[in-house]
C-alpha cells in the first residue's frame, strides 16, 4: 500500500486517532503525574520542614536544660525555682511529634532510639549535678565528672541531631535530582500539549485548574509553615562573570524571619543582590560557602558570625544545591554559642577553683593533721519518719588514732554506735541529735575508757550541712588540775584552820616583817608562848625586846641587826621571860621573801627537858642490850644445852631398850623428843629474830632469782613430796642482805608447801612489777620514789582476811600443832626483815582460795 493510500485511509485516521488519543491520554496522564508528584513534592517540603522545626525545637530544649542546670550550680541557685525539670514536659510533646512525623522513616526512627536513650542519660547527669552541694566554691573530681557526663549526653544529642539534619537534608536533595528529572520531558509535553491543545483544551484546563487550585493550597500551607519556622530559610541564585566564576548571588526567596535580622521587609529584600543586601557574607565566608556548594553540588554544613547594623549574630547554616541555586536553612545558634561560651567561662572558673580546692584541701589538711584536736564529721542517718537513727563517720583525722588507738579505716564507713556504743551513756548521742536537728553548737565533756586508760574529753558540736562535725581534746590533765585545785583549796582551808590548832598544839608560833615600814604581825599562839593575850601589844623588834632574857640579849641584837642589814635570818636558840616570869627556850628560823621576813618560834623548853631524859634512857638502853647480849648467849648454849642431853638420853633409851618398854611408854618417850625438839626450834627462831639486825656495810645487790634458784635447792624434798608446781617470773636486783632474803622467801615458800590445798593439784605463782610509790594503795612509810612489788601467790587452804595481821605477830598461829607444825615465829620473822630493808609485806586470802604475800622492797 502506497504512502498516499494510507494516508487517504479512513482506518488511518482511525488509527491516527487512536494514536492521538492513547499518546493525549498517555502526555496526559504524565502531566497529569508531574503535577500530583509536584503536590507530593510541596507536601513533602511542608513534612520536611515541620521536621526540621520539631528537631531544632526538641535539641533547643536540651541545650536549655543543660544551661539552666549550669547557671543554677554556678550561680549556687539554692532556691530552685529553674531547674532542668520545666523542660521535660515540652520535651516529651515534641519527641512524640517528632517520632510522629518520621513514622515512615525507618533510619530517622532508629536514630530517635538512640536519642530517647541519650535523652535519658541527660536526665539522670542532669539529675546527679542537681544534687551538687549549692554552697560549695569549689568542685571536687568526682562533681567534676558529673558535670562532663551532662557536656557528654548533650554531646552525642547533638550528633544525634547532626545525623538526623544530615538525612533530612539528603532526602531533600533527593527529592530535588527526583523532581528535575521529572520535569525533564515538560517542554515535549508543552509541544505536545500545543499540537493537541484544540483537542484537548477542555480536559487539560479542567486537570490543571484543578492541580492549580491544589498547588495554590500546597504553596499556601508552605508559606504558613516558613513564616512559622525559627530558621532562615532562602534560595539564592548564582550571578556568573564573563570568566563563568561566581562573583554574587540573588536572592530568590527569603521568609519572614530574615526581617528580623536584616530589619526589611520581605518585599524589599527579595531579588536584590547579596553584595547589595548583605555584604558582611563577602568577609565571614559564606559567599565562599554557598559558591563551593554550587561547584561541588554537595552539601555542607557551617557555623559563621553575622554582623549587620550594630547587632551580633552566630548562624547555623545548612546549604543544599537546588536547581541553579543553593537553598539555605540558618538556625539561630548565638544563645548556642553564648552557652557554649558560658561552659568555657565556667570551665576555666572551674579549674582555677579547683586549684584552689587542692590548695585550700591541702592547706585545711595540714591543719587538720597537725591539730592536737581529734577532728570528726558524721553524716546523719534518719528513719521514714525523719527521726535521726545514728550517725555515720565520713571522715576523721589522724589524731583520732592516738586518742582512741582506732584507725581511721575501721572509723570511716561505720556509725558511732557501733564503734563508740559508750556514747549513748555518757549523753553525747542525745547532744548530737540536738545538734542535728536544731542545728545549736553545744559542748559536751565526759570521762571515757580507751586504750585502757580512763581520759576526760571535752567535745564541740556543730552542724554542717547534713551532719554534724565533732571537735574533741583531751581535758584530762585540767580536769585532774580543777580537782587537785579544789582539794589544795579545801586541804589549805583545813591546813590554816589545822595550823593555828597545831601551832598551840606544837607550841610553834610565827610571825611576819617588813623592812620597808617595820610592820610586824605575830600568830596568835605567839602571844601565848609569852603568856600575853592575842594583839596584847603592838609587835616591833624594840616592843619583843622586853621579852628577851638579860643574857641572851647580845645574841638578840646581834640576829636583828644581821637580819635587817644583810637580809640574812640565820637559825638560833635564845630563852625568853614570858609575861609571868617563867623562862622558856626557844628556837627561831625563817627567811626573806619579798621585803619580809618571815618567821617561826618554837618552843624547845620541854624538848630540852626531853633530851636530857632521853640521854638518861640511852643509858638504861645499852645496859638493857648488854642483858640481852647475855640472855642470846645463855639462850645459845645453856638453855640449849639441857635440850640436846634430854635428845641424847631419849635417843639411847630408844636404842638399848626401847623392846622392853610399853607403847604407852613409847609413846611418852615420843612426845617428850617432839616437845625437845619444838622447844629447840623455838629457841633457834627465837635467836634469828633477836639478831635480825642489818648494818649499811651489809648490804649488797642481790638477784632474786638466784635467791628462788637456792631456796627451791633447800626445799627440793617437800616441793617433791606435796607434787607442788612453782611458777617464777622475771625476778629484779635489789639492795640487801644475802642471807636474810633467803630466808625471807624460804620462810614464805616453805608456808605456802605445807599449807597446801588437799583438793587440786598445789601451784605457787611468783611475780613483780615495778610501781609508783602513789600507786601503792597500801598505808607505810614510803621513802623510795620507786619500789619492787614481789607477789607470791598459792592455791592452798588459805585463811581470813580478818587474820591477814595477826599471823605476823610472834608465836600467833591459826592451826594446832595436830593440824600443821610450826613455831609462829617464822612471819614474824619475814615482816622483820622485810621492815629491815625499809619495805613492806601484806597478805590478801580468802579460806579454801589460796592466799597471797605482797613484799614492797624498794628499787
Amino acid at each position: 500500500m502506497t504512502f498516499k493510500k494510507l494516508v487517504s485511509s479512513s482506518k488511518f485516521f482511525a488509527v491516527l486517532l487512536i494514536l492521538a488519543i492513547a499518546l493525549l491520554m498517555f502526555i496526559g496522564s504524565v502531566s497529569y503525574k508531574q503535577v500530583v508528584r509536584l503536590g507530593e513534592s510541596a507536601d513533602w517540603v511542608s513534612h520536611t520542614l515541620k521536621i526540621n522545626k520539631e528537631i531544632n525545637q526538641l535539641f533547643s530544649y536540651y541545650d536549655q536544660m543543660q544551661s539552666t542546670e549550669f547557671k543554677n550550680v554556678l550561680l549556687r541557685d539554692t532556691l530552685g525555682i529553674s531547674s532542668f525539670k520545666v523542660y521535660q514536659p515540652e520535651v516529651l510533646a515534641s519527641f512524640k511529634k517528632l517520632k510522629e512525623l518520621t513514622g515512615h522513616k525507618p533510619a530517622q526512627q532508629k536514630t530517635l532510639l538512640k536519642v530517647s536513650q541519650w535523652q535519658d542519660s541527660l536526665y539522670h547527669a542532669l539529675g546527679v549535678i542537681s544534687q551538687i552541694p549549692y554552697q560549695k566554691s569549689n568542685y571536687s573530681e568526682g562533681d567534676q565528672n558529673k558535670i562532663a557526663d551532662v557536656g557528654s549526653a548533650v554531646t552525642q544529642l547533638n550528633l544525634l541531631e547532626n545525623q538526623m539534619q544530615r538525612e533530612m537534608h539528603f532526602q531533600l536533595a533527593k527529592r530535588t535530582e527526583e523532581y528535575k528529572s521529572q520535569i525533564f520531558f515538560t517542554p515535549i509535553m508543552t509541544l505536545l500539549l500545543g499540537t493537541f491543545a484544540l483537542f484537548i483544551f477542555v480536559i487539560s484546563y479542567l486537570q490543571i485548574n484543578a492541580q492549580r487550585r491544589k498547588t495554590v493550597t500546597a504553596e499556601k500551607f508552605l508559606q504558613n509553615i516558613l513564616a512559622s519556622t525559627d530558621n532562615i530559610i532562602s534560595y539564592f541564585l548564582p550571578i556568573y562573570d564573563d570568566s563563568g566564576e561566581i562573583k554574587d548571588f540573588n536572592l530568590e526567596f527569603t521568609n519572614e524571619q530574615i526581617e528580623g535580622i536584616l530589619g526589611e521587609k520581605t518585599e524589599n529584600i527579595i531579588n536584590r543582590k547579596m553584595s547589595e543586601l548583605i555584604p558582611i557574607n563577602f568577609q565571614n565566608g559564606i559567599f565562599e560557602e554557598l559558591a563551593t556548594v554550587i561547584k561541588e553540588g554537595t552539601p555542607r554544613k557551617f557555623e559563621k558570625f553575622f554582623d549587620y547594623n550594630g547587632n551580633s549574630f552566630w548562624f547555623k547554616t545548612t546549604a543544599v544545591k537546588m536547581e541553579n541555586g543553593v537553598l539555605t536553612t540558618s538556625t539561630d545558634s548565638t544563645a548556642e554559642r553564648q552557652h557554649t561560651q558560658n561552659l568555657k567561662i565556667l570551665n576555666e572558673k572551674l579549674e582555677i577553683q579547683n586549684k584552689q580546692l587542692e590548695e585550700t584541701k591541702a592547706f585545711l589538711n595540714n591543719i587538720l593533721e597537725s591539730t592536737s584536736n581529734t577532728i570528726s564529721h558524721l553524716s546523719t542517718e534518719r528513719d521514714e519518719d525523719g527521726k535521726v537513727t545514728d550517725f555515720k563517720y565520713l571522715f576523721t583525722n589522724k589524731e583520732s588514732v592516738r586518742l582512741t588507738g582506732k584507725q581511721t579505716s575501721e572509723v570511716i564507713g561505720n556509725s558511732i554506735s557501733k564503734i563508740y556504743p559508750f556514747v549513748h551513756e555518757t549523753g553525747l548521742f542525745d547532744l548530737m541529735v540536738k545538734c542535728a536537728d536544731k542545728g545549736v553548737m553545744v559542748t559536751h565533756e565526759a570521762q571515757y575508757t580507751l586504750k585502757g586508760v580512763p581520759l576526760w574529753i571535752h567535745t564541740t558540736l556543730n552542724k554542717l550541712d547534713n551532719g554534724i562535725t565533732l571537735t574533741s581534746y583531751d581535758i584530762t590533765q585540767i580536769v585532774t588540775s580543777k580537782q587537785r585545785l579544789l582539794e589544795l583549796n579545801e586541804q589549805l582551808t583545813i591546813q590554816n584552820s589545822i595550823l593555828n590548832d597545831a601551832e598551840a598544839e606544837a607550841n610553834i608560833g610565827s610571825y611576819r616583817l617588813k623592812i620597808t615600814d617595820m610592820e610586824s604581825h605575830m600568830s596568835d599562839n605567839f602571844y601565848r608562848i609569852l603568856e600575853c593575850e592575842p594583839n596584847e601589844f603592838k609587835l616591833s623588834p624594840e616592843s619583843y625586846r622586853p621579852f628577851v632574857h638579860p643574857k641572851d640579849l647580845k645574841i638578840y641584837d646581834e640576829k636583828v641587826k644581821l637580819a635587817l642589814e644583810d637580809k640574812i635570818i640565820s637559825n638560833f636558840r635564845y630563852r625568853i621571860i614570858t609575861k609571868t616570869g617563867k623562862v622558856k627556850y626557844l628556837q627561831n628560823t625563817g627567811h626573806y621573801l619579798q621585803n619580809e621576813f618571815i618567821g617561826v618560834v618554837r618552843d624547845i623548853t620541854k624538848e630540852l627537858q626531853n633530851e636530857q631524859k632521853l640521854k638518861e634512857k640511852n643509858l638504861e638502853l645499852k645496859r638493857s642490850n648488854s642483858e640481852l647480849e647475855s640472855f642470846n648467849r645463855v639462850a645459845s648454849h645453856d638453855l640449849q644445852e639441857p635440850l640436846r642431853k634430854i635428845q641424847l638420853f631419849i635417843s639411847r633409851i630408844n636404842d638399848t631398850g626401847s623392846n622392853k618398854l610399853s607403847e604407852k611408854q613409847e609413846e611418852y618417850f615420843k612426845k617428850i623428843a617432839s616437845s625437845a625438839n619444838r622447844m629447840q626450834t623455838l629457841i633457834k627462831y627465837l635467836l634469828s629474830y633477836s639478831r635480825l639486825n642489818i648494818n649499811k656495810k651489809d648490804y649488797l645487790m642481790v638477784d632474786l632469782n638466784l635467791v628462788m634458784e637456792k631456796v627451791q635447792e633447800d626445799l627440793e624434798a617437800p616441793i617433791k613430796e606435796t607434787g607442788i608446781k612453782i611458777l617464777i617470773g622475771d625476778l629484779p636486783e635489789v639492795k640487801g642482805v644475802p642471807f636474810q632474803l633467803e630466808q625471807l622467801f624460804n620462810n614464805l615458800i616453805s608456808n605456802s608447801v605445807k599449807y597446801h590445798s588437799t583438793q587440786q593439784r598445789p601451784k605457787i605463782k611468783i611475780d613483780s612489777r615495778k610501781l609508783e610509790r602513789n600507786e601503792i594503795q597500801h598505808d607505810f612509810r614510803k621513802k623510795a620514789k620507786y619500789y619492787y612489788c614481789i607477789s607470791i601467790e598459792d592455791n592452798g587452804i588459805g585463811f581470813e582476811q580478818k587474820d591477814s595481821e595477826k599471823i605476823f605477830e610472834l608465836f600467833q598461829r591459826l592451826h594446832y600443832n595436830s593440824e600443821y607444825s610450826g613455831s609462829g615465829i617464822g612471819l614474824a620473822i619475814c615482816k622483820k626483815i622485810v621492815e629491815k630493808h625499809k619495805g613492806h609485806i601484806v597478805a590478801q586470802s580468802e579460806p579454801n582460795k589460796g592466799a597471797t604475800f605482797y613484799i614492797y622492797l624498794p628499787a
